[in-house]
């Protein structure tokens, strides 16, 4: 449903006791019964855009066939993001675009030999359930990334992708301002540029806290 369409239900609605009070002018008002209480809150509507902030730590490792995996260094991650997201009772779903810089994400005990530092971009539906301000969420879709080989001259960069999935937690500070968390898995791989013959696996993990804001 459009906001146009919100807006004009939520204006019909709200016209509705008034038109019931103008064609009753005259009539005794009626009492409401005893003991009838009134009708609950349905608490936050999740439905609509939003854009954000991200700021995380990351982890995983790196593996290059038919060598061992190494582990990646514990580095951090910035992003922004942005999405649309439809409730339906407690159910809440809808899709978001995410781009995110890693910094300081090397194979860890080598330095300067690879690296993955260029930006990130992440593709998500997402399915949650409201409970009041809080919505609990889990993700699933598609990431591509790069990751350059330092000891290439100049540096070689091989395109990776592959599926993501995770979970999170929004909490609504206000009707406007949320702020969360995630846990995000990212399970990439790639082949070395100019036909090599070396392929790569990185399995590529995120936790951040989000700030967002909802238009």
């Amino acid at each position: 449903m459009t906001h146009r369409s919100l807006f004009i239900s939520a204006s019909l609605l709200a016209l509705t006791p008034f038109a019931s009070f103008a064609g009753n002018i005259g009539e005794p008002a009626a009492e409401a019964p005893a003991g009838v209480a009134a009708a609950p809150s349905t608490g936050l509507d999740w439905s609509g855009a939003y854009a954000g902030l991200s700021f995380g730590a990351v982890s995983g490792d790196i593996d290059f066939f038919p060598s061992p995996a190494q582990e990646l260094d514990s580095g951090t991650l910035a992003g922004i993001y942005g999405g649309y997201q439809i409730q339906r009772g407690n159910l809440v779903y809808g899709g978001e675009l995410a781009i995110a810089k890693p910094n300081d994400t090397a194979v860890t005990g080598i330095p300067g030999t690879s690296e993955i530092e260029k930006p990130m971009t992440d593709l998500k539906g997402r399915l949650g359930y409201a409970n009041g301000k809080f919505l609990f969420y889990g993700v699933l879709g598609y990431s591509f990334g790069i990751y350059s080989d330092l000891l290439g001259s100049p540096a070689d960069d091989w395109d990776i992708d592959g599926f993501n999935y995770g979970v999170g937690v929004d909490y609504a500070i206000n009707d406007d301002w949320l702020v969360g968390a995630e846990y995000l898995v990212r399970d990439l791989d790639g082949s070395e540029p100019g036909g090599g013959g070396q392929t790569v696996d990185v399995d590529f993990d995120t936790i951040s806290i989000r700030f967002s804001y909802r238009f």
